[in-house]
């Protein structure tokens, strides 16, 4: 597996053999093996080197966990009495990602110095996804989200999805408003409507007969948030996204009632977690909690696990 992952990424067998250290002919048979083994074609050979087949990219997609996991029991098997180390891969929201990791991050040098951590940012449908293929050990998603059997959910905490305006329009209030509100506004939307705080809107909406006047859509809570201050219009986010600009006095959020975006710890059911990925856990746990009790997680509430 290690022969063929490093022909996959160099896609070019002399190059390959020279980063394994091998004859590049021991390499080619160590290919038309497993070629055999498995009764395909894995790779394409043509002058100017090799490239996958179908069959090949599945087989890679699968072998980069194999080889990921089986690393990281050799880690655990040595370190059983030691501190985790290792690396681990975190699945997170765009906008969580910038809000969390900086604290996150500072816990762990303190006390994990040897994990290594690696930040994957997309929304729930793609983390999902990057779970059950072994590509991140674990994540947040925000809800609401669809159940899976290959994925373990454990609830993290609540926050209030709120209308962010600039700091001086007089349309939002400064307490909390009704979904209704929202109607006639411009809005500048964020995310994917199949997750998260889009998602949880879109229903709301649904359900309360409401048409939402939507000027325009884009990924970046950050770039939404520019708009808002342009005076584009509103964005429907959550307070934490925007708490810097609110305490700027450049922005200002009103929740709206009844609509709540439920985040998740979230991991693979068949892959057991390894150690470093245990110790994170409990770790981003501990910063979301500790950032809820300082009142630096605006409107955001811990749920306990039974909560789900």
């Amino acid at each position: 597996m290690k022969y063929f992952k490093a022909l996959a990424v160099h896609q070019h067998f002399g190059r390959a053999a020279t980063v394994l250290h091998i004859a590049q002919p021991a390499l080619s048979r160590q290919i038309q093996l497993l070629e055999s083994e498995l009764g395909v074609r894995l790779v394409s050979r043509h002058s100017r080197g090799a490239s996958l087949t179908a069959e090949g990219e599945l087989l890679l997609e699968r072998a980069t966990f194999l080889l990921r996991y089986a690393e990281q029991i050799k880690i655990d098997i040595v370190e059983l009495q030691a501190s985790p180390r290792g690396p681990v891969v975190l699945g997170l929201p765009p906008a969580l990602a910038s809000f969390i990791v900086p604290p996150l991050v500072a816990k762990m040098r303190t006390r994990y110095p040897d994990i290594h951590l690696r930040i994957h940012e997309s929304f729930a449908p793609v983390l999902c996804d990057a779970l059950e293929q072994g590509t991140i050990d674990f994540a947040v998603l925000s809800g609401p989200i669809v159940a899976t059997p290959l994925i373990q959910v454990m609830p993290l905490l609540n926050e209030k999805i709120c209308a962010v305006g600039r700091f001086d329009d007089e349309r939002l209030p400064n307490g909390p408003i009704n979904i209704a509100s929202l109607q006639g506004i411009p809005l500048v939307l964020t995310g994917v409507m199949t997750s998260g705080v889009r998602l949880a809107l879109d229903r709301a909406c649904a359900m309360a007969g409401v048409t939402l006047d939507v000027l325009i859509e884009v990924e970046s809570a950050t770039l939404a948030a520019q708009l808002v201050k342009d005076g584009v219009g509103w964005t429907i986010h959550y307070a934490a996204a925007v708490a810097l600009d609110v305490e700027d006095k450049t922005l200002r959020v009103a929740p709206i009632e009844g609509l709540i975006l439920r985040r998740y710890l979230a991991q693979a059911v068949l892959r057991p977690p390894s150690k470093a990925t245990v110790a994170m856990i409990s770790l981003l746990h501990e910063t979301a909690a500790s950032l809820v009790q300082d009142g630096q997680w605006p409107m955001a509430e811990m749920v306990s696990p039974s909560g789900v």
